[in-house]
C-alpha cells in the first residue's frame, strides 16, 4: 500500500537514507538513521510538521502495523518498511522550513510586546488547570510549584541571566542543570531548553553578538544531550540550528507579529502530555532574554 506524504521536513535526508524504526507510537514512527546520531519521525497529522518530519494524512495513515526494530530503506525518494506493504512517496510532497530565524522579534514595538503578555497569562492559566508539574511562573520564584520545578528553578534563572550577558561558559553549568530533568520521552528540562533557544533564534535578527552566542551555546548542548533520551536529543540537535516544530514557529510567528495568539498557543500547548506547555515555556522566556521591555513583566506576572 503506497500512500503519498504531505510534506517533509527539511533535515531529512533525501533521496537515500537506511534506518531501523526506534520507537512506535499511536500517531508517529521515530526511525533510527543508521549513519547519524538523529532519529526522521514519520508523522500522522493534518497540519503539524517538524524538521525531521515525513507528514502523512490521517486518513492514509496506516502506521500501527509497524514495530520496533523493523528496518526502513529510502529509495528514489519512496520509503519502506521491511516485511510491511507500507511504502511513502515522498516526491510530490512540499518541503517544510522553520524560519523562525527570520522573525527578528522586537518587543519595544507595543503589539509584540503585548502578544507575549497574553501567550504568558495563557500558558500559565493552562498550566494551572491541569495541575502541571511545571508552571512557567514558578520557574521564577524559588522554592515555589512542584518538587520539579523547584529543582529546575535556580538553573532556568541562572540560564535566563548568563544568556543577557551573553555568558556562554555560565549558559552551559546551567543548561547542564535543566537537561534530562523529568519524565517521558522528552523530559521537561530538555523541552525548556528547546523552547529556550526558538525564543533567542526569533529575536536574535541579524544582531551578530546575539547569533555570536546561539552558536557558542550550540556545542557544549549537543555535548550534553548524550545523557538523555535519543528523541530529546533529536530535537535539540535541530534547536541548535535554528529549526523547530510548525506549533512552536507559529506562536513566534504570532508574537513578534503582534498577531493574535490564542489559537497559536492553543495549538502549541497540546503537544504530547506536557511536552507543548513545557516548550512555550522555554520560547517565552527565551524571548525575554534580550528585551528589558518584556524581563520588566516577568516579576509582576509571575
Amino acid at each position: 500500500m503506497q500512500v503519498q506524504a504531505v510534506s517533509v521536513g527539511e533535515a531529512v535526508p533525501r533521496p537515500y537514507f537506511d534506518a531501523v524504526i526506534q520507537s512506535c507510537f499511536d500517531s508517529a514512527v521515530n526511525l533510527r538513521l543508521q549513519d547519524a546520531d538523529r532519529l526522521v519521525t514519520v508523522l500522522v497529522s493534518d497540519h503539524y510538521d517538524l524538521p525531521q518530519g515525513i507528514r502523512i494524512a490521517p486518513s492514509t495513515a496506516p502506521i500501527q502495523d509497524l514495530i520496533v526494530g523493523q528496518s526502513a530503506t529510502g529509495r528514489g525518494y519512496i520509503l519502506s518498511f521491511e516485511s510491511s506493504p507500507l511504502t511513502i512517496d515522498l516526491r510530490k510532497a512540499s518541503i517544510w522550513k522553520c524560519r523562525v530565524s527570520q522573525l527578528h522579534a522586537d518587543f519595544r514595538w507595543h503589539a509584540a510586546a503585548s502578544a507575549w503578555s497574553t501567550a504568558w497569562r495563557l500558558l500559565n492559566a493552562r498550566q494551572q488547570g491541569e495541575n502541571a508539574e511545571v508552571v512557567a511562573s514558578d520557574l521564577l520564584e524559588e522554592g515555589s510549584g512542584s518538587i520539579l520545578s523547584r529543582k529546575l528553578s535556580a538553573a532556568v534563572v541562572e540560564l535566563i541571566s548568563a544568556a543577557a550577558r551573553f555568558d556562554v561558559e555560565t549558559s552551559s553549568v546551567a543548561a547542564e542543570r535543566v537537561i534530562g530533568l523529568g519524565g517521558g520521552v522528552t523530559p521537561s528540562g530538555d523541552d525548556i531548553l528547546v523552547g529556550f533557544l526558538a525564543g533567542m533564534w526569533s529575536t536574535a535578527g541579524g544582531d551578530e553578538r546575539r547569533l555570536s552566542y546561539v552558536h557558542q551555546l550550540g556545542d557544549p548542548l549537543m555535548l550534553m544531550a548524550a545523557g538523555t533520551t535519543e528523541i530529546s536529543r533529536t530535537y535539540l540537535l535541530h534547536a541548535v540550528q535554528g529549526q523547530f516544530s510548525s506549533s512552536l514557529s507559529s506562536l513566534a510567528r504570532a508574537i513578534a507579529t503582534g498577531d493574535h495568539v490564542a489559537g497559536p498557543a492553543e495549538e502549541a500547548f497540546r503537544v504530547g502530555h506536557s511536552s507543548g506547555m513545557d516548550s512555550v515555556t522555554g520560547l517565552l522566556l527565551g524571548l525575554a532574554v534580550w528585551s528589558p521591555e518584556i524581563v520588566a513583566q516577568l516579576v509582576p506576572l509571575s
